[in-house]
């Protein structure tokens, strides 16, 4: 029986990993031993970013496809349709 991937290919966890770790040394509040990384790790070019993000949308999209994520994205939902409505009637016995 074929069972579909839910991660991404070596090759791409490879690179999305090398992308991830320079995009974080990219934030404003840098630690002394960023300030090291940040010579070795030059920040992203535009072309970069942009493959940054198609990697990002690549994983999340196979990491959303698991089945257990998508019973917990339901599970997710159905408890926020329930405040929703709650929320709704507290709202009109306040008024």
């Amino acid at each position: 029986m074929y069972e579909p991937k839910y991660k991404l290919n070596k090759k791409d966890v490879a690179r999305w990993h090398a992308l991830l770790l320079r995009h974080c040394l990219e934030a404003p509040v840098l630690t002394s031993y960023q300030r090291r990384l940040r010579k070795k790790y030059p920040p992203l070019t535009p072309a970069e970013s942009l493959e940054f993000e198609a990697l990002c949308r690549k994983r999340s999209k196979k990491i959303e496809a698991h089945p257990a994520v998508k019973a917990s994205l339901r599970r997710s939902k159905r408890r926020i349709r329930i405040m929703d409505k709650l929320s709704a009637k507290l709202k009109i016995l306040l008024k």
